[in-house]
Order: structure tokens, then sequence, then C-alpha cells
């Protein structure tokens, strides 16, 4: 292939030098280049942005169709969310007494999410609070440790000072060494975390599974009610 360039002298279009031939092959190829990764990046930027708003939540069934400009204006909305969920169910009659409080559930959450990546679903930290303590109401340490961390048949090996600080244990405990390696669908399965060590006794995971679904659709039921009413 040879370049050609017209000169304004003599009228006549000649064959370019090899260096000038090489320089432009690299102006070229440079612009080219820049133009590549800029686009590339903001590609790139794009699908990390989308993978961090929305695929953790999507896999574990978190289904906010809310969309903001930045993350935290998304995660404002989903753990605003989150508190009203909890309340919702914190308030029926038959959890009268609880320690618990929704805005104390979405903080813990938000600030495991923070920490961790990891999205503990309202609905399973209720369904495990009512298991383990009714609500914060039974047990041995019940108000200061709702999900009984630490607690075993042998004996308790962990305390708390006060209701918050056993609830943030309980899901920083949970969404780094379980849901750092198991889906939720999977924990309803088989409760164990990613050495495989079980949450409680062989059958705990289908209590939590069966009281899980029955929260979810509750709370649904009831928060569509206060809607239209």
């Amino acid at each position: 292939m040879k370049i050609y360039k017209f000169n304004k002298k003599t009228l006549k279009y000649e064959k370019l030098p090899i260096k000038l031939y090489f320089k432009g092959f690299i102006m070229l190829f440079t612009l080219s280049f820049l133009i590549g990764v800029l686009t590339g990046a903001k590609l790139f930027y794009d699908e990390s942005v989308e993978q961090i708003e929305y695929g953790y939540y999507q896999k574990n069934e978190y289904k906010g169709d809310v969309y903001l400009d930045t993350l935290e204006q998304w995660k404002d909305s989903v753990f605003t969310d989150y508190a009203k969920r909890a309340q919702i169910y914190l308030d029926r009659p038959d959890n009268e007494g609880t320690p618990l409080t929704g805005e104390m559930m979405a903080l813990a959450a938000r600030n495991a999410f923070d920490s961790t990546g990891n999205f503990l679903p309202v609905e399973l930290a209720l369904a495990q609070c009512q298991w383990e303590s009714h609500m914060g109401r039974r047990g041995r340490s019940p108000k200061n440790n709702p999900w009984n961390v630490g607690e075993f048949d042998s004996g308790t090996v962990l305390w708390y000072k006060n209701t918050f600080e056993g609830t943030q244990a309980y899901y920083y405990w949970v969404c780094r060494t379980y849901l750092s390696c198991r889906t939720v669908e999977q924990l309803l399965v088989n409760y164990v975390n990613c050495n495989g060590l079980r949450y409680a006794k062989i059958g705990y995971e289908q209590h939590i599974h069966n009281t899980y679904i029955n929260i979810k659709r509750w709370i649904d039921n009831n928060i569509r009610h206060q809607i239209h009413s």
C-alpha cells in the first residue's frame, strides 16, 4: 500500500516518505486507541454501577424497582423501606414488648452491607429472631442478644451491652460467614456457613423457611393495605 500527498507547488501527487508515513500511522493508531479507551471506560463504568446497584439484590430476591441517580440515594430508599417492613411486623400485637425497632434493624443491615456488600433480607432476619427469642422476649439474654449469637446448649460465649449491639453482631455474622458464599435460597434449604457449620440443629432451616414465607406474605399484604387505605 502506497500513500500519496498532493503537492500544491508542483500540482502533482507525490508519494510520502517512509518516515512521514510511519508517523501518520502512529498518530492514527494513538487516536484510535484513546477513543477505544474512553469508550471502553464508559461502558465498563456503566456496567459496574449497574452490577453494584441491582445485581446483588436480584440474586437475593430483593425486588425494589427504584432507579435513582446515586448508590447512596438508592441505599437510602432500600433501607428506609427495610425499616418500614420490619416495623410493620414488629407492631403486631403478638410481638408486644419486643426491644427491637425497624430503624434499628435497618441500620444494622446497612452497616453490614457497607462492610461486606451482602444484603440480609428483613424477612430472614425476622424469621430467625422469631424462632431464636420470640423477637427478643424469651431466652437466656433475649433483650441484648435477640438472635442468640454465641449462645450454645453448653453455655453462653458472647455477651452484648444492649439490643443494638446484639442486633449488629447478628447482621455482621450472617453477612460475613453465610451470605458471603451462600444465597438466601440455599440457606433456607441448608443453613450452614462457608465452613459447613450449622446455625442451629438439623431441621432448623425448615422452620425458618416456612416462617420466612409467612412473614413476607404478611408484610406484603399489610403494606399494600396501608397504601390503599
